[in-house]
């Protein structure tokens, strides 16, 4: 009888079998970065998903693929298990894999069952999004936000699909506001809500939404608004006795998108929540698509009526989480690009890894680093970078940024080895235990992914890391002295000599 591997070698090995079995596509985007290996006993092997969206999407398309690169691997029969174990903030969230496929609502076509999970716009046109294991980035057109309405739907002119950057941290948002954008009023996705903290760009996305709707059905009819306009507008109709004006402005309309609903709960407008409750109702009755943003999520608004709250997640809801680091990395180097602003892979590094919270507060140190590189007429160096944005960081507790470099040298240094030996390809063991507890500590001590982590490791496979890091939390928990000497070695990268 074979012995049972652990499950970290089952799903590296599993993770060969499906890059030759499935298409690239598929794999680079819904295989390889949205499965973590959970457990493995008694032939059930339980996978970890980020979203209970993608739960649903897999265990539907490629579960006998999963048990079949199991069996490759293991040689006898596994059950596979799919699980969500971050909380979700609306668990029972319908399954809306099936509906982004439609190719448009006038004809639904019927789509083969490994048809990747994203809308056609998604799948080769002019605003294809590029696929990659870890991150998804579209080539930013401008610098963030300047103000650029219409009047007629006062959509904001450069919040556009093609200027919005996608990461980890917004890439299911992205794809359900695509789905709503290729066929809209569909059940499945409407109201589509957005939520998310400020900064993060809800508005930027749902104006998007609202771009690509009149692009692909210029006869549509659609008003932009936000919740507090909307009550003011109706509160004036009242004073000028004019309501069945106001009605037949919102209810004959085919797209009504609102920024910042959780606004609507606040003070005591009464009239405005019931005006705004039957003007919900009959766009949804009729099939009209509403998009709705907010900063928390339905059943957070305070105030808000729960016949208003329980409408509002009936469709779908999509969050928006801050960018993670790789994300927000990738932003800093497209607006550098963009302004040809001369600046080194450290200064990003430590503007990326200090300015965390949202896009607005990175783009205020970015312009902070701008106008002091201008005003010195010099490139921008980590020196300068420090300088300019040292009130951000200067408030910080304990020191955020730790590079690769650091680490490494850091475990260089403890073990007596040189840098060539961790990067090279020696495997005896006084080299192959310093550059795996190197290569864990880069997994712990920054956000950088597997993929990322093998790249500055010579070009290694993220598989190689993911059994570094593994087998390194595993003797920790055998031996406490080792544990001593890598919390030792943590303390030493974060805080140098102190």
């Amino acid at each position: 009888m074979m012995k049972e591997m652990d499950v970290t070698s089952l799903w590296i090995g599993m993770l060969a079998q499906l890059k030759q079995a499935l298409p690239p596509t598929i794999y680079n985007t819904w295989i390889e970065p949205s499965l973590l290996p959970y457990s493995y006993e008694n032939n059930q092997l339980i996978l970890d998903t980020a979203q209970q969206f993608l739960r649903t999407y897999l265990s539907k398309n490629y579960l006998e693929d999963l048990k079949q690169a199991a069996l490759a691997v293991t040689g006898t029969p596994t059950e596979i298990k799919l699980i969500c174990s971050a909380k979700e903030p609306i668990p029972t969230e319908p399954a809306v894999a099936e509906t982004i496929h439609i190719k448009d609502t006038r004809e639904p076509q019927s789509v083969d069952k490994k048809e990747p999970l994203q809308p056609l716009s998604l799948r080769g046109t002019a605003n294809t999004i590029d696929s990659a294991p870890d991150l998804l980035i579209k080539e930013a057109k401008s610098l963030p936000i300047t103000e650029n309405t219409t009047p007629e739907n006062q959509l904001d002119a450069s919040y556009t699909f093609d200027n919005f950057i996608v990461g980890n941290s917004n890439r299911l948002a992205v794809a359900k506001a695509f789905a709503v954008a290729d066929a809209p009023g569909r059940k499945e996705f409407n109201p589509l809500y957005i939520y998310g903290a400020s900064g993060l760009g809800k508005t930027h996305l749902m104006h998007a939404i609202g771009h690509r709707i009149l692009e692909k059905f210029p006869h549509m009819r659609l008003r932009s608004i936000t919740s507090e306009d909307f009550v003011n507008e109706f509160i004036k109709c009242i004073q000028d006795k004019n309501t069945e004006s106001f009605r037949r402005q919102y209810r004959n309309i085919d797209v009504l998108l609102v920024d910042d609903i959780q606004f609507l709960g606040r003070g005591d407008k009464d009239s405005s929540k019931e005006e705004f409750f039957h003007t919900f109702n009959k766009l949804q009755q009729d099939k009209k698509q509403i998009v709705l943003t907010s900063d928390r999520p339905p059943l957070d608004i305070e105030r808000m009526e729960e016949r208003l709250r329980s409408r509002f997640q009936s469709g779908s809801v999509a969050w928006i989480d801050p960018p993670d680091l790789e994300t927000r990395t990738a932003i800093l180097k497209t607006w550098a690009e963009k302004i040809h602003l001369s600046i080194d892979n450290e200064s990003i590094n430590y503007i990326a890894a200090n300015v965390s919270e949202n896009i607005r507060e990175l783009s205020g140190a970015f312009n902070n680093i701008q106008v002091l590189a201008s005003a010195e007429k010099a490139p921008v160096t980590l020196s300068m970078t420090q300088r300019a944005i040292r009130y951000l960081v200067n408030n910080q507790e304990e020191k955020k940024y730790v590079s690769t470099d650091e680490i490494i040298n850091t475990v260089c240094q403890f073990y007596s080895v040189t840098y060539k030996d961790i990067m090279g390809k020696k495997k005896t063991k006084d080299i192959a235990l310093p550059r795996q507890i190197a290569m864990y500590l880069c997994r712990e001590l920054t956000e950088h992914t597997y993929p990322h982590i093998g790249t500055v490791f010579g070009g290694r496979d993220h598989t190689t890391v993911m059994h570094a890091c593994s087998k390194i939390s595993q003797k920790m928990n055998e031996n406490d002295h080792f544990k001593e000497s890598i919390d030792k070695l943590k303390q030493h990268a974060l805080h140098g000599d102190n």
